[in-house]
């Protein structure tokens, strides 16, 4: 767990006075937007706003996320492909770490929500580009730490953990479901562990994802998306997994996207990623239903 406090604006105001970094000295207007899993500040200096970004020190889930030194390397990486905010310097002399990048005027799609398909098409190409970064763990060490596999054993994990829990709440009609729809989760299964190994049979082996991609953090500004709270990120056998993630936020009251929605999100991915695997629609379809069976336990 990370030590420390959450530091004061005068904290902030004398170390941006004593350092200058990035010409914040004297800066006119320091304040507090967020206080939630991060703590973000706005910092304003004649025509420039930054926002310093660190992690709050009081949060019960900071085990969870890569730190404020990884979130400015990928970030850094990315920087010329507009996919985030720009990021100008990393400070660990603080009394937390943080990192200054653009304080970005965006609106999250949960505000946009019902999505209009110019927002949709945005995001699948999006997350496609995000996709065709040359972001591995050589070139970016601390992924070898968030690489992940084995997907289609996720489904035998998620039935027995159904299974169990049927059984110990009594729910018989549950239960007889969970039996009925067997077939189809060893179907998925199968089709994920084939996907597996053609794709690493391919060009590339894994696929860098944006794991928070859902309708809070990805964001329209002036005509594009943005993803932003790159606090959980990942390396996977798996092309598929960040636009899923996208799909299933669009209606998470009900946790349901329509046939038609689902295969539109997978044609616009394909205009920018045409030479991606060709069963990449087949697996988007079982990782979706993956995704969804986890959801339901």
């Amino acid at each position: 767990m990370m030590q420390g406090s959450k530091p004061t604006l005068q904290e902030i105001r004398g170390y941006l006075h004593s350092t200058d970094v990035v010409g914040l000295r004297g800066a006119e207007e320091v304040e507090v937007v967020s206080e939630r899993n991060h703590l973000i500040y706005r910092v304003k200096k004649g025509d420039r706003i930054y926002a310093l970004r660190m992690i709050n020190p009081d949060s019960y889930r900071q085990d969870e996320w890569i730190s404020i030194w990884e979130e400015y390397e990928i970030l850094k990486i990315i920087g010329p492909a507009g996919l985030g905010p720009r990021v100008y310097a990393y400070c660990d002399d603080f009394l937390l770490p943080f990192v200054i990048q653009d304080f970005v005027a965006a609106t999250s799609f949960n505000a946009l929500k019902p999505l209009s398909e110019e927002y949709l098409i945005g995001a699948a190409q999006a997350i496609a580009k995000l996709n065709s970064q040359n972001i591995t763990p050589e070139t970016v060490r601390f992924l070898e730490k968030y690489t992940y596999h084995a997907y289609e054993y996720a489904f035998v994990r998620w039935h027995y953990r159904l299974l169990y829990a049927c059984w110990h709440l009594k729910q018989w009609d549950m239960a007889k479901w969970a039996v009925k729809i067997m077939p189809l989760l060893w179907y998925a299964s199968a089709l994920l562990l084939y996907s597996k190994a053609a794709f690493r049979s391919s060009f590339r082996n894994f696929s860098f994802h944006f794991d928070g991609a859902h309708c809070g953090n990805v964001c329209w500004s002036e005509g594009r998306v943005l993803f932003l709270d790159w606090e959980k990120v990942s390396y996977r056998d798996d092309y598929t997994f960040t636009l899923v993630r996208f799909a299933t936020s669009i209606d998470e009251e009900k946790g349901e996207i329509s046939e038609l929605m689902m295969d539109s999100l997978i044609d616009y991915y394909l205009s920018v990623c045409p030479d991606t695997l060709p069963h990449f629609r087949e697996l988007a379809w079982a990782r979706l239903l993956e995704r969804q069976f986890s959801d339901l336990v």
